[in-house]
């Protein structure tokens, strides 16, 4: 019998491939990260480049600094620069001056150059690779098969690559990410940030990364960089809850970041009692004043022995200035922690007085405005540009009607309960920078228990939108 070719018979090799070319497209992302790294020098250092799935991240790893991250590029691709072995003689020579730091950075933008160019083509090749061996162990070893699964594979990854480079925007380390240790977190944060509002549009992007990483070698050598010194920062914590933990790190950061104030927004105590107000004693060796706006777990009692500590303002509709910015302080108008008022009935109470605190906003006309419970300024947006709250354990951002509300999440996890017993919480705080009286950007700290590692987000804050005007009716006579 006579075999004649059909259609059918035709499209099957075709199918079988096509699925091996998808093979290997998938399988070159998906496994991107066992492409070995490739390795380079960097002015002083060495450093290893490598790639994985991600959702276009930037990590710089720099031991023992940390590690700072930045959401740089549209891209399937995360990229990793681990900075290695650091010739210490040749870095001190580096930062001796302005001028061998201009050379620093130009000796790191020529390396990231090759850098780049090397880590591309072994990826290429890791792509080519791993899509042949994929299509080959699923799609059948042959050589078409093989040689589509390949095929995918460099398409894929040359897809991805171009894409990083297309979009790759270096400015985005303006709001960095940087988990590490605490006492170079101020030093880490304020390096990378440095100077890159001032990039120009027709410098490259080799340029300002390596103005970026220069920074960060620098840091290896001097570790005093004074972090945002034409800004006033203010501390703002929220709900410790008694937690002397909470307060520990709240002095740290205090310490650390060189903060103007901190500010509480309230719950620093949890049950009313006389005995918890003697966290007093722990915030006396906090060394800048201590704005506390009290809230719905601070039992009067608890507020006035709070008051009477030398280093302790308490704000209840009082106007205060830190270094030029004037922050209103309202307590929270309730007391729920005995359980004689509802969460109900206290909310309701609240939103009543909202009114109150909207007309001492209007009258004294702080620059922010601090409640313990963001349902007292309902009445305020579009009256002050900053409104700060807790109360909610949970962090939020909005911005609208002219204001921004910003609410920090426990810096107590908590309370007392994080301290006696495991839980996943975080504590949480964050640092304000303020410029002419005005709030521009913020530090979002968490702390993952005790021994864990910070993380630190560096975020603008850009002015709100204005409120739309009202429309305006008219009768005729």
């Amino acid at each position: 019998m006579i075999m004649t070719d059909t259609p059918g018979r035709r499209r099957r090799p075709r199918k079988r491939l096509v699925g091996a070319a998808l093979l290997g497209v998938v399988s070159s992302l998906a496994l991107v990260w066992l492409i070995p790294e490739a390795h380079h020098a960097m002015g002083p250092a060495s450093v290893s480049a490598g790639a994985r799935i991600g959702w276009g991240r930037t990590v710089v790893i720099v031991p023992p600094l940390g590690t700072v991250s930045a959401d740089t590029h549209a891209s399937v691709l995360d990229l990793d620069l681990s900075i290695g072995e650091v010739d210490p003689g040749s870095l001190a020579d580096a930062v001796s001056s302005r001028e061998s730091r201009a050379g620093l950075v130009k000796d790191i933008e020529d390396d990231l150059r090759s850098t780049a160019l090397a880590t591309s083509v072994r990826l290429l090749l890791g792509g080519l690779v791993i899509g042949a061996i994929a299509a080959g162990l699923i799609a059948g070893r042959t050589i078409k098969t093989m040689a589509a699964g390949a095929a995918g594979g460099v398409l894929a990854i040359a897809v991805a690559v171009g894409f990083t480079a297309a979009t790759f925007n270096v400015e985005a380390f303006e709001e960095p990410r940087f988990t590490g240790a605490l006492e170079r977190a101020p030093q880490v944060i304020a390096a990378v940030d440095q100077g890159v509002s001032a990039l120009d549009d027709l410098r490259s992007r080799y340029e300002g990364l390596a103005e970026r990483l220069s920074q960060l070698l620098a840091l290896v050598a001097e570790p005093a960089l004074a972090p945002q010194e034409d800004s006033v920062a203010i501390l703002h914590v929220s709900d410790i809850h008694s937690n002397p933990i909470g307060v520990e790190i709240t002095r740290n950061l205090a310490e650390r970041f060189d903060v103007s104030a901190v500010l509480d927004t309230g719950d620093l105590t949890s049950f009313g009692a006389p005995i918890e107000a003697r966290i007093g004693l722990l915030i006396e060796e906090i060394d800048v004043p201590y704005l506390f706006v009290p809230g719905n777990h601070d039992s009067r009692a608890n507020r006035a022995e709070l008051a009477l500590i030398d280093n302790v303002r308490l704000l209840d509709g009082d106007l205060t200035s830190v270094e030029g910015v004037r922050i209103l302080g309202v307590a929270d108008p309730t007391f729920t922690a005995t359980n004689e008022v509802s969460t109900e009935e206290a909310n309701g109470e609240k939103l009543e007085r909202a009114a109150e605190v909207a007309g001492l906003v209007a009258r004294l006309d702080p620059g922010v405005l601090a409640v313990h419970d963001a349902r007292q300024a309902a009445d305020s947006t579009g009256l002050v540009p900053l409104i700060l709250a807790g109360h909610t354990h949970e962090r939020s951002f909005l911005q609208g009607n002219g204001s921004t509300v910003m609410v920090v999440g426990s810096t107590g996890a908590t309370g007392l309960g994080s301290f006696l017993v495991e839980t996943e919480l975080d504590y949480e705080a964050e640092i304000i920078y303020f410029q002419g009286g005005e709030a521009v950007s913020y530090d979002y700290i968490s702390f993952d228990g005790l021994g864990g590692d910070f993380t630190i987000e560096r975020s603008k804050i850009d002015a709100p939108p204005e409120a739309e005007p009202r429309p305006t009716t008219t009768t005729s006579p």
